[in-house]
């Protein structure tokens, strides 16, 4: 009988990730399941656990990739596929136990191209805790999109907002049909690009569900989206789409209109962490290069008034048009931000000095302090919170504690709180200092630049 869905999993050396991956595709609530393994020559022993749990479960297929190119990889287990719908689980990633059944069953119901979801990025905290992060495809303003049937039109204006290919699952005749496969380029940098643009050109009926199911390792070593040659990759892609796939003779003017905006945000996304990266040095060849091929199709978009500033936030479009006009005084205009944030990070680190923090607030603003404080090296003790059915409990592997007890830790230990709220702070603050704590254990503004 022909599976349900056909599960594509790339791999190259994710020893350290492919079982916490494995058992949670195998253990999918939807039994029908076509499980494709594709290994690009691993030599850390991941190949070694593919066919260990090959031999115990029918459903797992392993292949061999004779290049190490993500892109190919998929290309090969989406050929392979007899699925319904496929679909994509990177192998240092793991998923919920009913992802693929909630995916199926909404996308064969509605008859859709494709169902998608969100997702959560996460990594792991100095304590041994993850730390999970929500992201949401549709803020405030598109909440009623959740659950909608979206025709092409609306899909078109999530090109350059939903970038992940593997939170979904894709109808096989549609891809088939539409002849949809990934760039064979070399190794594993934004292939995934190609892809999308390609499932929003032909797309013309798609869901997205209200729910996350799938967990996104971040701050993996060799990680492809910390790479000085990003910028590269990215050019090598957008030409890909440009010349292989002939996407600008495809699309329709409204298409037309995302897919540059798409293209210029990832040019100026990418060109600007890059540009931190060096240091604000714009004339490194791995800016050079890509810059002047992304300035021409960005530029000629605009003359074309194919992208115009409503499309953009204003100081977004602004810095946009610095890039393209200067390298130079864009630099300089991001190296006076930078320095900026730098001097302000510092003065507040330097503000807590070596004691030991509580962090005032249960919210996303003390969500964000506690990373800040983790990747700082800065010292955690607690949470503290007036809200009294969140005190006893345990967020992230830290007590949250009432203001009585924060009072009884700072009297007694080196320790300063950090209030991170943004409104009502005050108030906070003129409670704690009633209650005796000194102003000089208090640390009431947070610089924007943390949170």
């Amino acid at each position: 009988m022909k599976a349900k869905v056909s599960v594509i999993l790339p791999s190259l050396n994710v020893a350290d990730y492919i079982e916490e991956c494995l058992d949670s595709v195998v253990n999918q609530s939807l039994r029908d399941l076509e499980i494709i393994c594709v290994d690009a020559g691993s030599t850390d022993g991941t190949i070694d656990i593919l066919n260990q749990y090959a031999g115990k479960d029918s459903r797992i297929i392993v292949l061999h990739s004779d290049v190490k190119s993500y892109g190919k990889q998929v290309n090969i287990g989406l050929n392979y596929a007899s699925g319904e719908y496929v679909a994509v689980l990177e192998t240092d990633d793991w998923i919920e136990a009913d992802m693929y059944q909630c995916l199926y069953e909404t996308a064969r119901a509605d008859a859709l191209d494709y169902a998608a979801a969100d997702f959560d990025t996460f990594y792991q905290l100095q304590n041994g805790a993850y730390y999970f992060a929500r992201q949401h495809l549709f803020g405030v303003e598109k909440q009623e999109w959740y659950g909608k049937i979206l025709n092409s039109t609306q899909l078109a204006t999530l090109r350059a907002s939903d970038y992940v290919l593997w939170k979904a699952v894709y109808n096989r005749q549609f891809l088939n049909t539409n002849h949809i496969r990934l760039h064979e380029s070399d190794g594993a940098a934004f292939q995934d690009m190609g892809f999308l643009q390609q499932i929003k050109t032909y797309a013309g009926r798609a869901k997205y569900l209200d729910r996350s199911f799938y967990r996104y390792r971040q701050n993996r070593d060799g990680s492809s989206s910390v790479s000085l040659e990003g910028l590269h990759y990215y050019m090598r892609e957008f030409l890909w789409i440009n010349d292989s796939l002939n996407m600008r003779g495809v699309l329709n003017d409204f298409h037309s209109k995302y897919y540059y905006l798409t293209m210029s945000i990832s040019f100026i996304t990418k060109y600007e962490q890059i540009l931190v990266n060096l240091d604000g040095n714009w004339q490194d060849e791995r800016l050079c290069t890509p810059y002047n091929w992304f300035k021409e199709q960005v530029t000629d978009a605009v003359e074309r008034n194919v992208l115009d500033e409503t499309l953009y936030e204003k100081e977004q479009w602004n810095r946009l048009m610095l890039l393209l006009k200067s390298q130079e005084f864009h630099a300089k205009l991001i190296g006076n931000r930078e320095k900026k944030k730098r001097k302000c990070i510092q003065e507040f680190i330097g503000r807590v000095g070596n004691r030991t923090v509580v962090i005032f607030g249960c919210g996303v603003r003390g969500e964000r302090l506690l990373q800040f404080c983790d990747r700082n090296d800065i010292s955690i003790h607690s949470f503290c919170d007036n809200n009294a059915k969140l005190q006893g409990e345990e967020k992230y592997g830290f007590t949250v504690m009432s203001p009585v007890n924060l009072k009884k830790f700072l009297n007694q230990k080196n320790g300063v709180v950090l209030l991170s709220m943004k409104s009502g702070r005050e108030e906070v603050s003129r409670q704690l200092q009633t209650m005796g704590i000194g102003t000089d254990k208090i640390i009431q503004y947070i610089p924007d630049g943390i949170l």
